[in-house]
């Protein structure tokens, strides 16, 4: 089952009967997420289904999967990697199972151990399970956060989904933006759970599970990642290698798990090379590769195009790539791709992540493995270093930094920019303030006069903390950057990087699975100390090592260059008339949210190229496309979103 939903009345069963329609408009609003087919179940306060994409036992139905009983039902979007495990130890307590497939152990395994069943269940999952005698609702989302799991309450009604477009056929919940939302959005490009930009939508956070009842609703969190790399000598460096070997390749390998075929996203970089390098040993074929690139474009945008030739080539894959040429193709597109995010996200990578998933469904192949979440485990982008960099300076006397070293820093030569940054971030006693300096895209203090007049007073680094500080303050480590990845890994690559895959991949009808974001692997990775892992000068040292025999030493060795499109010459160019419409001074104006004068400042500033403004830019023509769909009602022009149109060329 790839997309799930459900609708549930606190008071009356004859609410939720004459609602069935409502569930059927959910279900076809969803069927990109299930394209074989979909199932309803009625029962009293609830009614809820599931769409399926077929993947585990092609013979089992779609929609909900039940206890011998049909006590306990349950819609399920995932995978539980480690199901014929589990089968094995519930048939052993005398569970008798109806499929082969791996949702019926979330069935048994909660008639077995009630919650409990989450924490024995290895996988990317949402999960909307049903126990009739109780009237409980218990819904889930796994615990690093690769399937999203929304809802909404009005009076008396709780509605769930996969996706919020199927929410929002429920005519009672009003279209507004959430306004508490917004700080986080400019700021991070993403809101954290539990808000979405729409204002009454929430979603739940990694690892948390939510049980609706007549009279209560309840959160908690079934699963929490913790971190603490203080003791280098927990085991020894090569220990270290050879336990993260062993974790990557069982991680690879569970997720193997497949009765149709299975590919896999090249990128060309260290992580997906080396997931395919032990995919194609553990096959003992040649996988199944995919990959994009850009015609007419400088080398840079085209180095993971050149490097996962040279890797399918070493790896003797079965390759396929698509080249992307600048056209008029890609405008008329982008507002589709906003509209399968749900919500907006400032992420350019949208652009290649449909191509190379409807690239993949064209060639017959429903499920790919990524190489996602490797850097926030091993220290793989330059800022960790930087950061490090910046610790040692901050380890110099406090009075010669400040009243000597830091003032000559902030005014050597541009051509020492890096010099300066660092005077500056050495300035920043707050740790919010200096994980923003990595991971901001419009800075708190610039947002103010961006505003409209209605949404100056939002208080947007008072909000930033409240959800920061905690994950900041939560690992156990001598070094920021530890922080940094933590904080990464906890926000980012759900919100923003796994949404991205999911919502991409889904729309093409394709399953992603992410192998480096096994839970067992994330925790034996937050517990390395960063020496292990910036070493010698070097990223990823540990990981590296782990692999090195796999993975061409040309890939080991290449430059760090992140998996983004040339988007700000695109939105010069071919995102021009996108740009020129929707964020105008009228349209920019009639929305409300922000101040025209300085949006027409920031476009003038890009379009011109007076200054270095694609973030701001980028990040506000997203959401005046999703403000103009989702809370306008603007149609998509053109057909709906296929493989077949995403590769018109």
């Amino acid at each position: 089952m790839c997309g799930i939903y459900g609708y549930f009345h606190r008071r009356d069963p004859l609410t939720v009967a004459t609602n069935l329609p409502l569930i059927e408009r959910m279900a076809q609003r969803l069927a990109h997420r299930g394209p074989d087919g979909y199932g309803i179940h009625h029962d009293g306060l609830l009614a809820f289904g599931a769409g399926r994409l077929a993947i585990i036992d092609l013979s089992a139905p779609a929609g909900p999967i039940f206890s011998e009983d049909r006590r306990v039902s349950v819609v399920f979007n995932g995978e539980i990697y480690n199901h014929r495990a589990l089968r094995a130890e519930l048939e052993r307590e005398g569970h008798h199972f109806a499929t082969h497939t791996d949702t019926e152990v979330i069935v048994h395994g909660y008639e077995q151990w009630g919650v409990e069943v989450l924490s024995h269940l290895r996988g990317m999952f949402a999960v909307g399970l049903w126990d009739s005698n109780a009237e409980r609702l218990l819904l889930a989302r796994d615990r690093l956060g690769e399937k999203p799991l929304y809802y909404a309450e009005i009076d008396d009604q709780f509605l769930f989904a996969s996706e919020i477009k199927a929410l929002l056929e429920c005519e009672a919940l009003h279209r507004c933006v959430n306004a508490e939302a917004l700080p986080y959005y400019l700021t991070l490009g993403y809101t954290p759970p539990p808000m979405t930009m729409f204002e009454g939508v929430f979603k739940l956070a990694p690892g948390e599970l939510m049980i609706v009842e007549r009279n209560s609703t309840h959160k908690s969190r079934y699963w929490t990642p913790t971190m603490d790399a203080r003791n280098p000598e927990k085991f020894s460096y090569p220990e270290a290698v050879r336990r993260v070997r062993e974790a990557v390749f069982e991680a690879v390998e569970t997720r193997l798990m497949s009765d149709v075929p299975i590919g896999a996203f090249l990128s060309g970089g260290l992580d997906s090379t080396a997931v395919v390098a032990i995919m194609s040993r553990l096959l003992n074929q040649p996988a199944r590769t995919f990959t994009v690139g850009f015609d007419e474009q400088p080398l840079k945008f085209n180095l993971d195009d050149q490097f996962a030739a040279l890797a399918a080539q070493r790896l003797n894959t079965d390759h396929s790539r698509i080249s992307l040429r600048m056209g008029d193709h890609l405008a008329t597109l982008l507002p589709h791709l906003i509209y399968a995010l749900d919500e907006p996200i400032a992420q350019p990578a949208i652009v290649q992540t449909i191509h190379v998933t409807a690239l993949a469904r064209l060639h017959g192949v429903p499920v790919l493995l990524s190489g996602d979440a490797g850097d926030e485990l091993f220290a793989g982008y330059n800022s960790y270093r930087a950061d490090v960099v910046l610790e040692r300076y901050l380890q110099i006397p406090r009075l010669l930094r400040s009243t000597l070293l830091t003032p000559l820093l902030e005014h050597v030569p541009a051509r020492f920019d890096g010099l300066r940054k660092l005077a500056a971030k050495s300035r920043l006693s707050d740790p919010v303030e200096r994980y923003l300096t990595w991971a901001r895209l419009i800075a708190p203090e610039r947002q103010e006069m961006l505003y409209a007049t209605p949404y100056k007073s939002l208080r947007v680094a008072e909000r930033l903390a409240s959800v920061l500080r905690p994950l900041l303050d939560m690992p156990k480590t001598r070094h920021f950057a530890d922080r940094i990845a933590f904080t990464g890994l906890s926000l980012w690559i759900p919100e923003d990087s796994n949404m991205r895959v999911d919502k991409m991949s889904m729309a093409m009808g394709i399953e992603a699975r992410a192998p480096l974001e096994d839970h067992r692997l994330v925790a034996l990775a937050l517990n390395l100390p960063l020496e292990y892992k910036l070493r010698d000068g070097g990223f990823k040292a540990v990981f590296k090592d782990a692999v090195r025999d796999l993975v061409p030493n040309e890939i080991l060795e290449r430059p760090k260059w992140g998996f983004f499109p040339p988007i700000s010459t695109w939105l010069r160019t071919i995102f021009r008339p996108l740009v020129d419409r929707y964020l105008s001074p009228q349209h920019v104006a009639a929305v409300g949210v922000f101040d025209p004068a300085t949006v027409s400042q920031i476009v003038d500033a890009h379009i011109n190229q007076n200054k270095y403004e694609l973030w701001s830019l980028w990040t506000l023509l997203v959401f005046h496309l999703w403000h103009a769909i989702y809370i306008e009602g603007e149609t998509i022009p053109g057909e709906a979103l296929t493989p077949a149109l995403v590769m018109q060329r």
